[in-house]
């Protein structure tokens, strides 16, 4: 009776990569779950810190209160007594 290993050695570096493939599909797999997880925690942290910085401003310009611009004085010209004036009857 003749005996026959189970692993032969061309069997045994077939095996070993298969595993070692396997190794690395799975590293890449969970590296790329690793790379989108912190992508999407990035675009959550700049989220937050655009609606932080939205409210401040927003708190800001509720207790500063809205201040109106005054607008510049328009001096219309009127015809008095002794000519154009810009104060209307005002004499020089």
């Amino acid at each position: 009776m003749t005996h026959q290993q189970a692993v032969s050695g061309a069997g045994f570096v077939g095996l070993l990569r298969a595993g070692l493939a396997a190794v690395i599909a799975v590293a890449f797999i969970a590296l790329v779950f690793f790379l989108a997880a912190f992508v999407t925690m990035a675009a959550l942290v700049a989220a937050g810190v655009g609606a932080l910085g939205a409210s401040a401003w927003w708190l800001y310009r509720k207790v500063r209160g809205r201040t109106t611009r005054s607008k510049p004085d328009v001096l219309v010209a009127r015809r008095g007594p002794h000519g154009w004036t810009v104060d209307g009857d005002h004499s020089a």
